[in-house]
């Protein structure tokens, strides 16, 4: 069996990488984010793997994972910061409803 060509090999990890990411934002979107660690560390062996070799990825395409990842962020943190409000809010519901029933 012939051994994969760099222009395979750029190809095969560029395909793993996008489709770590979409893995990755299916569970955010999910609100699993949570489970997602196990993606993350597959996804960074695979970039730092992709970046070692000779042919690694350009600029444009780490950028474009990079704003892959921020945008999957930005709704991690979106989605964090609901849960939190959510929380509090219900925390303070609960204090209030704790509050009246003392009176």
């Amino acid at each position: 069996m012939d051994s994969p060509t760099s222009s395979e090999q750029l190809t095969n990890s560029s395909e793993l990488i996008q489709t770590l990411l979409s893995k990755i934002e299916v569970l955010v979107n999910d609100d699993n984010a949570d489970e997602a660690q196990p993606l993350l560390d597959a996804l960074n062996t695979e970039i730092k793997q992709w970046c070692e070799r000779s042919e690694g990825p350009s600029t444009e395409q780490l950028e474009l994972i990079q704003l892959r990842i921020n945008t999957i962020l930005v709704k991690a943190n979106s989605a964090k910061n609901e849960s939190s409000k959510a929380i509090i809010k219900h925390k303070k519901s609960g204090k209030a409803i704790k509050a009246y029933k003392a009176i």
